[in-house]
């Protein structure tokens, strides 16, 4: 875990963010001008590249940087970040279950997504080995194989110290993009006519149905960029917007121009597949440029693995995934995590994903679709949000939506083309992945409501505490709740009291409530209630480094009540509650759904060993519902 404890400056987090966020579209020069102009033509070398850095121009520069990434939760950014926003804008119709379904959808895609683009960009690197020389293209494979093997074991450093090593190797990678293409403009300046539009609107509108082909394959230039948003709560927007405008846009718009440059020059280096490294001359070093290139697409990878820790975390801060492990790397920035079960899952299907298709051309045709399936309904969301919280007049956000979907739905749709030709794997993994998300929040939600069935306020069980309803020894019980949901806590000590007949002396409701900015533990927040029959509420806040201290909570909160608020730790049980579903005659699930979710109860680690609780004062009872 890093000990920085403080922020760096706005140079370093640029250069840290260029290690990781920019690392995906930063590295597209590699494969997306190549894909697109065996769509188009050796001919059309001026037109690809027009589309290119317009479509890059408007997607990332116009409505990522400059319109969307504006929108951020609690300084997190991506799909869920924007959910969140929706659910706190007041509006019930902000978080209908179609919404919901989209924009988990969304999220689904983009989570498969970062499955995939880790394997295309390692793969599009090492096959580079053909260019150094013919035999050495058989070593491709093993070689992804062992680089995206390593990728996923050093995660657990934290996207920050990642992004102290990964800045410089990238800092460098864009400038040896920027000044390969501008030795290749240099000698064929003609190429600067496709920063005019028109070029790239001809081209288009010449193509016929093949346009739609090589709409598709320019979608490539801009993948990374729904990740760019996605990994905002692990930079900041400043640094992120930095190294974009000063360092990442300029020297992709000289790589395009380059490389459609050489084309106009030599028509037959259209036809081979590695494109990109004919930039260097024959005889000049390309094998540092490929050891380069794989640096840089390692590095690629770990935008899209940042981006889906940032929203798993998100999707079980709003409920839609179990509670898994998740270590805080920073102390400085919230957003910079590590999740265990996720980067072991998502480093398995990367690897099997690598083997099954074994080259990056095979791999091209299932990228893009997941992302701009997310890129799409993150401008939905974006406008619900404007809509919700009244940020613009009615007009204006209506305007401002529809401009973002015309700009996503063509991308979608050309990317669409590909379904059948691989596109359907990431179509498959959002599918299984949102219904494992649904799932888990319709349960969750079903839970909560059959445990608030028959159950009474705080107030209301302390005056029939107090009026000797409940047969009472000596001792006291701390019912933990994580979440600041009294009403959870009481159904759980009437429970408790149906199960036993007997509760403590002195019944403690403890509310875990996490703080969202500052990184401590130990915040000193702690807030004590008296209620009748010898009932507390201590609502104990804690910082999002680690997970709270229970017992040192309790002793602070006994500090801080001034003698009235007493705990003995010798005679003192804390007690924990999990739910879990059983299967039942009753539909308010579906079948498939009711048995997954009981799956997955089962499977979920409930936890309580890291609220440093002595095992010996733990009580912890299974409370079987049905569904």
């Amino acid at each position: 875990m890093s000990s920085d404890n403080q922020k760096p400056g706005h140079a370093a987090m640029a250069l840290l963010a260029l290690g990781v966020v920019f690392g995906d579209i930063g590295t597209s020069p590699l494969y997306a001008f190549e894909a697109a102009l065996s769509m188009a033509g050796a001919g059309s070398a001026v037109g690809v590249a027009s589309l290119i850095l317009w479509t890059v121009f408007l997607v990332v520069t116009i409505k990522y940087a400059a319109i969307v990434m504006r929108a951020d939760y609690h300084g997190e950014g991506g799909i869920f970040a924007l959910m969140a926003l929706l659910r706190t804008s007041g509006k019930s119709w902000a978080a209908g279950g179609f919404l919901t379904a989209m924009v988990v959808f969304g999220a689904a895609m983009l989570l498969g997504d970062g499955a995939i683009t880790p394997a295309i960009s390692v793969l599009s690197a090492v096959e580079g080995l053909a260019a150094v020389h013919p035999g050495w293209g058989h070593f491709s494979l093993p070689a992804a194989v062992v680089i995206l093997t390593a990728l996923f074991c050093i995660q657990r450093l934290g996207t920050g110290r990642l992004g102290g090593v990964f800045g410089p190797v990238m800092l460098l990678w864009f400038l040896c993009l920027a000044a390969i293409g501008a030795v290749q403009i240099a000698r064929f300046p003609g190429v600067l006519r496709a920063l005019d539009p028109r070029e790239g609107i001809h081209l288009l509108a010449t193509a016929g149905w093949g346009a739609w082909a090589i709409l598709g394959a320019v979608v490539l230039a801009v993948t990374g960029a729904e990740a760019l948003y996605a990994d905002l709560g692990h930079f900041g927007r400043k640094p992120i917007l930095r190294a974009w405008r000063f360092v990442v846009f300029p020297a992709l718009i000289l790589n395009y121009l380059g490389q459609a440059a050489l084309v106009l020059r030599h028509p037959d280096a259209a036809q081979n597949p590695n494109l990109f490294f004919l930039l260097i001359p024959e005889g000049a070093p390309r094998a540092a440029l490929v050891i380069l290139a794989t640096l840089a697409t390692v590095i690629a990878s770990q935008a899209l693995i940042s981006a889906v820790f940032s929203l798993a975390s998100q999707a079980m801060d709003l409920g839609f995934l179990p509670r898994f492990f998740v270590q805080h790397t920073s102390t400085s920035i919230r957003g910079q995590i590590y999740i265990p079960l996720v980067n072991f899952l998502l480093g398995s299907v990367c690897l099997f994903l690598v083997v099954a298709f074994r080259n990056s051309a095979a791999l091209a045709n299932a990228y893009g679709i997941a992302v701009t399936c997310a890129m799409a309904v993150t401008s939905v969301a974006f406008g619900a949000v404007l809509f919700s919280r009244g940020i613009l007049p009615t007009w204006q956000a209506a305007a401002l939506t529809a401009g973002l979907l015309c700009l996503d739905l063509p991308l979608f749709g050309a990317c669409l083309t590909k379904l059948f030709e691989g596109g359907f794997v990431p179509v498959l993994l959002a599918i299984a992945l949102g219904a494992v998300m649904l799932t888990w929040r319709r349960g969750r939600l079903l839970i909560r409501r059959t445990m608030k069935f028959g159950t009474v306020s705080v107030e209301e069980l302390g005056r029939r505490l107090e009026g000797g309803e409940f047969q009472r020894v000596e001792g006291t019980e701390i019912f933990v709740v994580r979440r600041p949901n009294p009403e959870h806590a009481v159904a759980c000590i009437l429970e408790q009291n149906r199960r036993v007949k007997v509760l403590g002396r002195q019944l403690v409701i403890l509310l875990l409530d996490p703080e969202w900015e500052n990184p401590s533990e130990n915040l000193g927040e702690v807030k004590v209630s008296a209620h009748d029959g010898g009932l507390w509420v201590v609502r104990g806040a804690h910082g999002y480094m680690a997970e709270p201290d229970v017992p040192s909570m309790m002793k602070k909160a006994a500090d801080q009540s001034g003698g009235k608020f007493q705990i003995d730790p010798e005679d003192s049980f804390f007690v924990i509650a999990r739910e879990l579903i059983v299967s039942c005659p009753e539909k308010l699930m579906p079948f498939w759904q009711r048995h997954l979710f009981a799956f997955m109860s089962r499977n979920v680690v409930p936890g309580p060993h890291y609220l440093n609780i002595p095992p010996d004062r733990l009580i912890i009872y299974t409370w079987l519902l049905r569904l």
